[in-house]
């Protein structure tokens, strides 16, 4: 199928508007990706700073991971749910391993969301009296009907309100906020270490510590997400590393395979596990997942670890994380109105844009010069994040490269009239509601395929 075909189902089977972007956008099709590189339908090569959003954290098509699934693959993919297989026990010892404390319980589940909804259906068993949940606004942890109800972002929540009313939002860093919204206690507070999504917020020091205390103190449940955080991509195996805190569930996803499978695992504490099962009487099978924890995806999750840990990758994200940062803040500082902050830590990083019609221009003069970044797709944020989310294999040559290409889109946007942004983001606010016509008009596109 050529181009046009694919746009052309795209129409007709899944997303008429999906379809439409991709004509006015002309891009080509990408076909096959290895390390850091994506290779299109044409020919032409791109720079992978996306990593959709930080799943390829070891690169793409990884030969360690490719040869490790391979050799599951002809034993077995997936086995009934209850089995046992080597690599799947071998995977939660290494978790155990891993964690701080007594994070010593793994429960697979098939994806983010359904991992989240875990840990608060075991967070409301655990405390059956309290109901309330804390929550950071403009949190990620996931979009089924159950996570909906602790979603921070309000743009996707609000369609689908009335939820759960017993849900406090507080902001990002505010401690005075935090403590006031656990009060005497509460069921669970949720937080992601380092604020995800299009809203990249780093805490300030000793933030996570004094939340850990908190909970401690009223009896509340700690539940950390760690889908976009972990395994290496803030700069440390985990995030809740830097304050050393112990939560009482850890939530991982994303990066645990490398993007060679679909997985996610509520890691629990044996003690609340113990409260769970032996003083409220739960049966544990309530709480999983009946389709995770296939041995094929487990191995997947093995190896990337082991390889993430051999690579010391950790280390690398680290080290490179400062070169990118540094330069990308160095380029930025003189475009004032373009980008007002370039916050990061590791290899997690990102632009913090005037509004959204800068993000886009960005996004698209970085694609001119082969470069992907991981746009926020939120056109209703005030102030979006462009994150650059390489994989952590990524070399300081392609670091150079990304920032080259940077100081070029800097230069070429900046000689750019305010007044051009300011129209273009009133266009770009409402992009899903224009006509067609109108906008095959406006980008040159002479008709729908």
């Amino acid at each position: 199928m050529n181009r046009e075909q694919v746009i052309d189902v795209c129409d007709n089977n899944w997303n008429p508007t999906a379809a439409t972007m991709y004509r006015i956008s002309h891009r080509t099709m990408e076909q096959s990706a290895h390390g850091q590189w994506i290779h299109d339908n044409e020919g032409n090569k791109f720079l992978d700073f996306a990593c959709s959003y930080g799943v390829f954290i070891v690169g793409h098509t990884q030969s360690y991971i490719q040869q490790a699934v391979q050799k599951q693959l002809d034993q077995v993919a997936i086995k009934p749910y209850g089995s046992c297989d080597e690599n799947t026990i071998k995977l939660m010892a290494k978790l155990a391993e891993m964690l701080p404390g007594d994070l010593n319980r793994s429960y697979f589940c098939n994806s983010g969301a359904e991992a989240v909804e875990l840990a608060m259906r075991a967070a409301f068993e655990a405390n059956p009296k309290r109901k309330k949940m804390v929550v950071i606004s403009d949190s990620y942890h996931g979009k089924t009907l159950g996570a909906l109800n602790i979603l921070g972002q309000t743009g996707h929540r609000t369609p689908f309100t009335p939820l759960m009313e017993n849900v406090e939002y507080v902001p990002f860093g505010d401690i005075a906020a935090m403590k006031k919204a656990i009060g005497d206690g509460v069921s669970a507070v949720f937080i992601e270490p380092v604020l995800g999504g299009p809203y990249l917020q780093v805490p300030p020091a000793g933030y996570l510590k004094q939340i850990e205390c908190l909970c401690r103190e009223t009896g509340s449940l700690l539940i950390a997400d760690e889908i976009q955080t972990a395994f290496g991509r803030a700069g440390k195996m985990f995030a809740i590393e830097y304050d050393n805190i112990v939560p009482d569930m850890i939530i991982l996803s994303k990066g645990l395979t490398g993007g060679h499978a679909a997985i996610a695992v509520t890691v629990m504490s044996e003690a609340l596990e113990s409260k769970l099962i032996d003083e409220q009487g739960i049966d544990p099978r309530l709480l999983t997942s009946g389709s995770g924890g296939n041995p094929y995806n487990n191995t997947a999750a093995l190896a990337a670890i082991e390889f993430i840990e051999q690579q010391d990758l950790t280390g690398r994200a680290q080290r490179l994380g400062t070169r990118l940062l540094t330069g990308m803040r160095q380029i930025c500082a003189d475009y004032p109105q373009l980008v007002l902050e370039v916050p990061g830590i590791g290899l997690m990083t990102g632009l913090k844009c005037a509004n959204p019609a800068v993000e886009t221009a960005i996004t698209m003069v970085m694609g001119k010069q082969n470069i992907h970044l991981g746009h926020s797709m939120n056109e209703k944020a005030a102030h979006p994040v462009l994150r650059f989310y390489p994989p952590l294999t990524v070399t300081e040559q392609e670091i150079d490269q990304c920032l080259a290409a940077l100081e070029q889109t800097m230069k070429r946007l900046g000689s750019r009239p305010k007044l051009m942004f300011k129209l273009l983001n009133q266009l770009i606010k409402r992009q899903y509601t224009l006509p067609r016509k109108f906008l095959y008009k406006l980008t040159g596109v002479k008709q729908a395929a």
